[in-house]
């Protein structure tokens, strides 16, 4: 074995090593936050609701009077049913953090078309995962609020999968293999996309409408399946959004459906988040390191993949659009800036659509070179440059500003939190047990762990947020005092 080649490669594995480590390290500490976190708002309704009428009667109620989105309030009210409301935020965030990497790793198994456990594809789950998770705008409401977490992650996880699956049919088509299988659980996964929320339900409508044009001109067959699946997306799209309860909710938003207003409003935060987004040091960092690990998985590939000029420039110009199309349903319903989940949301389909187009150009420009014998993907100048780049990653990583917040809160800011919490239910447990109808408790004292708390009870016990907190715990009413209490 050649000396050089033997030193190059155990530099690059030490480079890849300091990779997954950091990567890991970011999801551990998102994942033991979780045990600081705390119900809120909505996670009372909708627990204090399925206890009292049922969980299909309470749903149905829910689609009627505020959601259409069924599918999401289904994840949410199931998941509350199985593991609790206070037991299963500790558990949340393992489950979808886990499952985000894991529905990555298939979409990439699926698209290079080898097996899930190859080394390259979990680290590119990893680091893949860790960009998102560090450039999330709030992960309080997008990760560790039971409302919004299990509707916007859920739809993160289900996208991957349903590109996944989509792959896999249109391999099995061309090789004339059964399909029934794969088909049935993709329009599964379908119907379950569509009915998380409108973002997703977007993506997914507008992916299943281009694959039906795109295979317009294929035999009948073919195209009677693609578009029995774009129809059943329209049916799902349909179900959400002309559920009386979103006319309901709608109705709250007095500048909805306003042109000019949801025009300018998504061109003004598309340019600014645009600007954050590609201004970021860790996503500028991990798109200088992708075309190393997607050379690595293209060697190890038994697909060819064509790629031409005109699908890079259809993907050049779909990503950079992304952060303006998809924010205007937001505008257009609210008529105002959507929330931080919503545009953690966009961000994921952003990073998606970011990272394929970083691919494209690897596999077309560099991939073929890599593919041929005389290249060495142990040459010393390729393994220099990526130990320069895994060094900059953990560095990129060390300086984000949502990691040192989550770290921040972790040694210092959750533990406070949390047992300030405890406090406060062992004295709704003590009113309870007296019988005392009206409680007051005391204002937090100390700083919140902005990482996970996304929400309270206000002072006006009148407030909905209090009497779904009051009646969750039995109360008549409920609320927060002036008096400072430990923190």
């Amino acid at each position: 074995m050649n000396p050089v080649n033997s030193a190059s490669r155990i530099v690059k594995r030490t480079a890849l090593a300091l990779i997954v480590m950091m990567s890991l390290v970011v999801l551990l500490i998102f994942i033991l936050l979780g045990h600081y976190a705390h119900p809120s708002a909505d996670d009372f309704c909708m627990a204090t609701g399925v206890g009292q009428d049922g969980l299909i009667l309470h749903l149905w109620h829910h689609y009627l009077e505020w959601s259409g989105r069924y599918a999401g309030n289904a994840f949410y009210a199931v998941y509350l049913m199985a593991f609790g409301i206070s037991d299963g935020y500790q558990l949340m965030p393992v489950l979808l953090i886990l499952s985000l990497v894991l529905a990555t790793a298939y979409f990439l198994a699926s698209l290079f078309r080898i097996s899930i456990r190859t080394p390259t594809i979990m680290l590119v789950s990893l680091y893949f995962v860790t960009v998102y998770l560090l450039g999330m705008r709030d992960t309080a409401s997008s990760l560790y609020w039971t409302a919004g977490a299990l509707t916007y992650q859920t739809a993160n996880i289900l996208l991957l999968c349903m590109l996944g699956l989509i792959i896999r049919l249109i391999d099995r088509l061309r090789e004339t293999k059964k399909t029934t299988g794969i088909f049935i659980t993709l329009l599964a996964v379908i119907v379950l996309s569509t009915g998380t929320h409108e973002t997703n339900m977007l993506v997914v409508t507008t992916i299943l409408g281009s694959l039906f044009v795109f295979n317009l001109r294929s035999v009948w067959s073919i195209k009677r399946l693609w578009l029995f699946m774009f129809l059943t997306a329209i049916l799902g799209a349909s179900i959400v959004y002309y559920s009386p309860g979103n006319s309901i909710r709608g109705s709250t938003f007095p500048l909805q459906h306003i042109v000019s207003q949801a025009l300018g409003g998504s061109l003004n935060m598309g340019f600014r988040t645009l600007g954050i987004w590609l201004g970021s040091p860790l996503l500028i960092i991990s798109t200088l390191l992708t075309p190393f690990a997607v050379s690595s998985l293209y060697r190890s590939s038994e697909r060819t993949m064509n790629v031409s000029k005109s699908l890079i420039l259809a993907l050049i110009v779909i990503t950079l659009g992304v952060p303006f199309v998809l924010q205007f349903p937001a505008w257009w319903a609210m008529g105002g800036w959507p929330p931080a989940r919503t545009v953690d949301a966009i961000y994921f389909v952003f990073l998606l659509c970011w990272f394929s187009t970083i691919s494209a150009i690897t596999i077309r420009y560099i991939g073929r070179s890599n593919r041929s014998s005389r290249s060495n993907p142990d040459s010393p100048y390729l393994t220099t440059a990526l130990s320069i780049g895994a060094i900059i990653f953990i560095a990129a990583v060390g300086s984000n500003s949502k990691f040192l917040r989550a770290t921040n809160d972790l040694l210092h800011r959750a533990k406070p939190f949390h047992e300030y919490m405890l406090m406060r239910h062992m004295l709704i447990d003590e009113a309870v047990a007296k019988e005392q109808l009206f409680l007051a408790v005391p204002e937090y004292g100390g700083k919140y762990p902005r990482s996970i708390y996304f929400n309270d009870i206000r002072q006006d016990p009148r407030d909905w947020r209090n009497v779904c907190y009051a009646d969750y715990f039995g109360l008549q009413g409920i609320s927060r005092s002036k008096a400072r209490g430990p923190g």
